[in-house]
């Protein structure tokens, strides 16, 4: 053997035992974060050399720097504390397990925690009234819940103290882009995803089709794909107009309860209450704002809105309308609900006769339509220290959004799913259809419920519509003095 040949062969036994060695068993590394780090592996790469002046093509292993993302295992045994809203209750085919408000929820943390021994989940159900004042108190005692599911208009201000995980780089984009781009756009705030919306309500316009049927108009209305512009409504409610204690125009402007139905036509005729994206001032006081509050004036001259409008209660408002005298108001699916509860009552007259359809509010010429406004629950991640409580805390949120859950949420409470991979789940009801059939066509307007001032901005509208309907202030008097008061708050002048 050749002096050659034999330091190539105790080479290659060389490198045989070096290999070996690298074989064994080493104590893995449990990574605690999601983190981009520098990993020296191996490469097999290919080289000449030359064997007794003949060229050989040999392979070897060389080392080689690069980077990796490091996955956290998150197998550590993690305690999470879920508060809810108590909301459901007699869920469908699960009655017998949903007595009590928090049952429904403990069973979605059962399922979660099967899926994930290492997880256990303390739920709790909250009183509505405790919604506000025992979460405070939790975070003025440094400890909120690590998941809460709650309404936007609360849940916002939560974000805007800084005290929400952002979810926007935790959630696949897949995932992200399955949601209605309107609500994430509600949910986003200072430019970080807050929460992931769950269901939400809407309101529209609903009518008695009984009275454009007695007076011979029922043409003017949008049955069929319930949109009209302003000169379109006007000559429907005016059709209707009898002056015997018929109303053509429900409208409800005795308190902030009424921004749901008297933002309508507002955006009807293109306003917003913000710019878009931005919640540092209102925009109310726009032309298009003034022209829509000089329309809602008009309506008032002309008794096409009942009397009292400025100081009429909700319940007044729905003691007439269950009496078959007024036209068209605004409201939701939970009309149609208590229409059937009243009849099924006996609280409606037999001699009355209420026939129900849905409508968008009308619209200026050049806009798209009024909209329909929205108010989401979501579920929201107090910070975490703990990387794998924050991981999993993240992880059941996105579980409580499932679309299988949020299909089972729309059919236990009428509203309507925030992902669009839910379908329809209240398929079968024309209604229901209809209405998810127009998110999906014409999307959810903004009532603000994201402002960090929400409450306080909101009080402030009313007061002034007040103003302009009474004859105290022009329109543009009234909605100036609303900006100004409103911007002075947002500011926090």
């Amino acid at each position: 053997m050749s002096r050659i040949k034999w330091l190539n062969l105790t080479l290659s036994l060389m490198m045989i035992l070096v290999l070996l060695a690298g074989c064994g068993e080493a104590e893995p590394e449990i990574i605690k974060e999601t983190v981009v780090v520098e990993k020296v592996v191996k490469e097999t790469v290919t080289e000449t050399i030359i064997v007794e002046g003949t060229p050989e093509v040999i392979e070897k292993e060389v080392e080689k720097i690069v980077e990796v993302t490091a996955v956290p295992e998150h197998t550590d045994p993690v305690t999470l504390v879920y508060w809810s809203d108590p909301r459901f209750t007699q869920v469908k085919g699960k009655e017998d397990l949903t007595q009590e408000p928090g049952d429904y929820e403990r069973l979605l943390a059962e399922e979660f925690m099967a899926m994930h021994p290492n997880v256990t989940i303390e739920v709790e159900a909250l009183k509505w009234e405790d919604l506000t004042t025992k979460v405070t108190a939790a975070i003025a005692a440094g400890s909120p819940p690590n998941v809460l599911k709650d309404y936007l208009g609360r849940s916002s201000g939560y974000a805007w103290q800084g005290l929400l995980e952002p979810l926007e780089d935790a959630i696949p984009q897949e995932e992200l882009d399955d949601y209605y781009p309107d609500l994430i756009s509600q949910y986003t705030i200072d430019g970080h995803l807050h929460g992931l919306p769950l269901f939400y309500w809407i309101t529209h316009m609903t009518g008695n089709k009984a009275l454009w049927e007695e007076a011979g108009a029922l043409d003017l209305l949008p049955l069929d794909d319930g949109e009209w512009t302003f000169e379109e409504f006007e000559a429907a409610i005016n059709a209707i107009k009898t002056g015997d204690d018929v109303w053509p125009y429900g409208l409800q402007v005795a308190s902030e309860q009424g921004d749901y139905h008297y933002l309508g036509p507002i955006w009807g005729m293109g306003a917003d209450l913000y710019a878009e994206g931005d919640y540092s001032q209102v925009v109310l006081n726009s032309p298009e704002g003034v022209a829509a509050l000089e329309k809602i004036v008009q309506w008032v001259d002309e008794e096409l809105i009942e009397p009292g409008a400025t100081t009429i209660t909700g319940e007044e408002m729905g003691n007439i309308w269950m009496k078959g005298q007024m036209g068209v108001w605004g409201g939701g699916l939970a009309t149609k609900n208590e229409v059937y509860r009243a009849e099924q009552e006996g609280r409606i007259d037999p001699d009355v006769k209420i026939d129900l359809f849905f409508a968008m509010y009308p619209h200026a010429a050049d806009v798209k339509t009024g909209g329909m406004a929205a108010g989401p629950t979501g579920a929201v991640v107090f910070k975490q220290d703990d990387p794998d409580v924050r991981y999993w805390s993240i992880e059941f949120a996105r579980f409580l959004a499932d679309p299988d859950n949020q299909r089972e949420y729309c059919i236990n409470s009428s509203q309507f799913p925030s992902r669009k991979s839910v379908g329809t789940p209240l398929a079968g009801d024309p209604d229901y259809e209809r209405l998810l059939g127009w998110v999906d066509e014409w999307g959810l307007k903004n009532l603000g419920l994201a402002s960090p001032n929400y409450y306080e901005v909101r009080v402030e509208l009313f007061p002034r519509l007040q103003q302009a309907m009474l004859g105290e202030k022009t329109a543009q008097e009234a909605l100036d003095d609303y900006a100004e008061k409103a911007n002075a708050i947002l500011s926090g002048d």
